[in-house]
């Protein structure tokens, strides 16, 4: 028995010793497993490199696209992704990182040489739109350097992790087969072991399809744009290098890329706030997605960025197959949106580049850049092809949009002005400011040409502000009756601060607000009709008058007239061209007088060049007009000529112009206001 008792103390104490054995190892298991979990989820190394390789790679692309267009928005991008690079190789130094680059001394070497040529290279970069184009061109020299050393550490990295990883898995695996040999060896507590190791392996095997999705996860996200899930730049930049590299190929055939871009995108942001621009952008992205499914064709839409999208499709039925889905693509996105309860409208401009056989097919995506642009510059709303002349169309706008801001600072844009005739009486009652530039090796550049360069730059607003100054500064010196008109653009009126800066130059130049015309175009009453009407309204209390210009150019209506009382009404030159051979134009200039009188306006028709143009414009009953028949714009210091010769002109109306088919002469008044 005692013997027995003895055994059974044994046992006892084998039992308590085997108990204590298991929990022993399964503890030492549990805290090892859970420490090959915390080293599988452990990806900081691999993330600083991939991180860097994508910021010099973000980089390169900002640079190259400031190269191209260098517009404010791509300067700010450089600068921008120029600081966040700075930051990154400050990273570099972290602990985890730096343990990294020490187990081969030649990563720490490759690092630090490229940090001192970045860092060489970084004042530059930050002045980016200022330097010149050789040393923009060593930038990307330099920068292409630094890529090849970050890229190079950033792919090792990246290696080294994914081997951790699986050397990870390999001790989870052991440790599993450990566990489970311990627990079928000891019998006694084998029902308590095998229910542990199912619970662990239940844990582990959900842990192992969480790296898994997780790992999907960062895959996609690293492809797809994280607003709207459609591919990315890098996405696109990778499809668009095979499919560059196949059309290369004898016999292949062409691409087609559609460089897309929203109009007025902008102005919604500025309005309505980023929430809506975000939400617009998602509409925007479902239908592109929706429409571009239907063609057979398709190969890749993607987003490369803020309101930039791209589309390339396969060209083998050729250039006008790919317009037609080009059109068909921008009427979709044109229609009205609803967001919020709210309706938007936007616009969308295509630029085309089709791939054709002695054309370098990786230039496509510049050609359709240049495209774009062109269709922007000439309204927007369209869709247009590339054509290899558009090279120099682009070059010039280029150039003009690179010195425009230091023509506008230098006062290289200088206002003239255009006399304004009653011809009722033959005084001469003021001129419309018109800006002038003359460039050094382009010549004169007309106003339509860098006007709307100023305006999709953001430079409209300087530019009018100058424009303004200098014109209230010259006018104190003109005859104190006579009143100067100045032109608003639209783009004035998105900003808050336009009526504080009229207020300013007034104040500043000491020019009477009654002397003082604002013109403003329909356009402006249909893309800001409240606005509009507020801050017009605004002007009229401090004196100012308002002007309704160029009526009749295919936006007019009545609704215009009636939501503002309007001093002045412009008609736009087009009819007063016609008007001796087109009676419907006469018709309608008739028309609109009188309406307009009933209404208490005042009317001016723009753009009279000959005699008959005037006397029919007299008897439609206009009260002023102007044009070249009385003067052309001219300096401030040739303002008192083009009045007297304005004077004499409306003199020889006068007395009948003879020799030129004048009607009899008619009583005057003094001929000089």
């Amino acid at each position: 028995m005692r013997r027995l008792t003895n055994v059974f103390n044994l046992l006892a104490v084998g039992l308590a010793v085997g108990f204590l054995a298991i929990y022993v190892v399964h503890s030492n298991l549990v805290t090892a497993t859970d420490d090959a979990l915390q080293r599988s989820s452990r990806y900081d190394v691999a993330w600083v490199g991939a991180g860097a390789r994508l910021e010099v790679l973000t980089l390169q692309k900002s640079l190259a696209n400031f190269m191209v267009s260098p517009e404010t928005d791509d300067g700010s991008q450089v600068f921008l992704f120029a600081d966040i690079l700075s930051s990154r190789f400050k990273v570099f130094e972290a602990p985890a990182f730096g343990a990294f680059m020490d187990r081969k001394p030649k990563r720490r070497t490759l690092i630090g040489e490229a940090r001192d040529r970045y860092e060489a290279i970084l004042p530059r970069l930050k002045l980016i739109s200022s330097i010149s184009d050789e040393e923009r061109l060593e930038v990307r020299a330099e920068l292409e350097k630094v890529y090849a050393a970050v890229d190079r550490v950033g792919a090792e990295a990246q290696m080294d992790s994914l081997t951790e990883v699986a050397q990870t898995r390999n001790d989870l695996k052991r440790q599993q087969d450990l566990q489970k040999w311990i627990a079928s060896g000891l019998f006694g507590s084998i029902a308590l072991l095998l229910g542990i190791a199912a619970v662990q392996n239940r844990f582990l095997r959900k842990a192992n399809r969480e790296a898994i999705l997780n790992a999907e996860g960062f895959a996609h996200l690293a492809h797809h744009d994280s607003l709207t899930g459609l591919p990315n730049r890098m996405a696109f930049n990778g499809e668009f290098a095979r499919g560059a590299a196949r059309c290369a190929q004898p016999g292949a055939a062409s691409i087609a890329v559609l460089a897309i871009d929203l109009d007025g995108f902008k102005a919604v942001n500025d309005r309505l706030g980023h929430a809506t621009g975000d939400a617009l952008l998602r509409q925007v992205a479902d239908r592109m997605s929706a429409t571009c499914a239907k063609f057979a064709n398709n190969i890749m839409t993607a987003r490369l960025g803020g309101d930039e999208f791209v589309v390339m499709l396969d060209a083998a039925d050729g250039p006008e197959s790919v317009m037609q889905q080009a059109e068909e693509l921008r009427k979709v996105l044109s229609a009205t949106y609803h967001i919020n309860d709210a309706a938007l409208v936007v616009g969308a401009t295509v630029g085309v580049a089709v791939s054709v056989h002695d054309r370098n097919p990786e230039n496509l995506l510049i050609d359709a850049d240049i495209a774009l642009s062109q269709a922007k510059a000439s309204g927007k709303g369209r869709v247009m092809l590339f054509d290899p002349a558009m090279h120099d169309v682009f070059l010039r706008r280029a150039l003009i949009q690179a010195e425009l801001a230091g023509a506008i600072e230098n006062d290289e844009i200088r206002p003239h002005y255009q006399i304004k005739v009653d011809v009722q009486t033959g005084r001469v009652t003021g001129a419309e400011v018109l800006a002038r530039w003359s460039h050094p090796t382009l010549g004169p550049i007309s106003p339509g040409e860098f006007t709307q360069i100023a305006e999709q730059s953001g430079l409209i607003v300087p530019l009018g502000r100058k424009i303004l100054e200098k014109a209230c500064r010259d006018a104190l010196y003109f005859p104190s009756e006579m009143g100067i008109a100045v032109n608003l653009s639209v783009v004035q009126f998105v900003r808050d601060d336009l009526l504080r800066t009229v207020q300013d130059v007034l104040e500043t130049t000491g020019f009477p607000a009654h002397r003082l015309t604002l013109e403003v175009t329909e356009s402006l009453m249909i893309s800001e009709a409240d606005r509009a009407v507020e801050i017009l309204s605004q002007f009229r209390a401090m004196g100012i008058s308002i002007a309704l210009d160029d009526f009749g150019t295919g936006y007019s209506a009545l609704s215009y007239l009636r939501k503002f009382e309007w001093d002045e009404l412009k008609i736009d030159r087009s009819f007063v061209m016609e008007i001796e051979t087109d009676e419907r134009a006469g018709a309608i200039v008739g028309s609109i007088v009188s309406m307009a009188h009933m209404l208490g306006i005042k009317v001016t028709a723009e753009g009279a060049e000959t005699f008959g143009q005037i006397e029919m414009l007299r008897d439609a009953g206009c009260d002023t007009i102007q044009g070249y028949h009385f003067g052309r714009p001219v300096p401030a210091n040739d303002f008192t000529v083009s009045i007297l010769h304005g004077v004499a002109t409306a003199a020889k109306l006068a007395g009948g112009a003879p020799g030129e088919g004048g009607k009899p002469g008619r009583e005057r008044a003094p001929l000089i206001a």
